[in-house]
């Protein structure tokens, strides 16, 4: 689904990724651990085609190179991308939100088939955002404007979800939530990529984990070569540059 080739990436001379490569199979969650600073997010957006600007490298998705594309056409190949802290439209309505992620649909009127069975997916999927559907976004819990995050980048019927930690900032049983809705989508076959802190939760959700550190990958593989604690501490704990020990 997507194949990222020796990818380097800048925010105008500042390269913040170096060389990085990692791949994301069709029905199955990449899971991109490494501490703060450590160029997760650059690498998300970098894939999503926002700042920063690849300078070297290629970006497959779906067999096709997009590494030049802009933005919103990677959103019409199929990629969702929730970004981190919750952005959300928060002075318009629950809805309102939705129809904005539903952008790329077919017409544009609100009441067209395509994007009423979009909403219909959503509040189905989520029935405490059918509940509130015309209250305003920023008057939502913060598991809530989480949810809704996640519902208005689905509803562009994405073949890949990215994620920015989803967990930060949510209470535990929120927490619990969210990697449970996670786990469904995968196994709905929708292919995850998703950056994580909350280490535990997101490993009972992957296939495949990557660690990246200063910009660069220090480690990568399936998910059994990480249930190892001592792992675990060496991402976050470790010398910076130093590989992960048995990865």
């Amino acid at each position: 689904m997507l194949e990222i080739s020796e990818l380097t990436a800048a925010y105008g001379d500042l390269r913040v990724l170096w060389d990085v490569s990692l791949s994301v199979r069709t029905g199955t969650s990449t899971i991109v651990l490494g501490r703060n600073g450590a160029g997760k997010t650059s690498l998300l957006n970098a894939i999503a085609g926002l700042p920063p600007a690849a300078a070297a490298g290629r970006i497959v998705f779906d067999g096709e190179d997009i590494t030049g594309e802009a933005p919103h056409r990677r959103i019409r190949r199929g990629i969702g991308y929730v970004q981190e802290n919750k952005q959300i439209f928060r002075q318009r309505t629950v809805e309102e939100n939705l129809l904005i992620g539903s952008v790329t649909l077919a017409g544009w009127r609100r009441g067209t088939p395509a994007r009423r069975a979009a909403l219909d997916r959503a509040y189905a999927r989520f029935p405490v955002l059918a509940e509130r559907r015309k209250a305003l976004a920023g008057g939502l819990s913060g598991g809530q404007q989480q949810m809704l995050a996640i519902a208005q980048a689905l509803m562009s019927d994405p073949k890949l979800l990215i994620l920015d930690e989803p967990s930060a900032g949510l209470a535990p049983t929120i927490v619990k939530d969210v990697f449970a809705l996670i786990g469904e989508l995968k196994r709905e076959g929708l292919s995850i990529l998703l950056v994580e802190q909350v280490v535990e939760a997101a490993i009972t959700v992957a296939d495949h984990i990557v660690v990246i550190d200063n910009g660069r990958v220090a480690a990568e593989g399936p998910v059994k070569q990480f249930d190892d604690a001592s792992v675990i501490r060496e991402i976050y704990l470790g010398r910076s540059g130093t590989p992960v020990a048995g990865a």
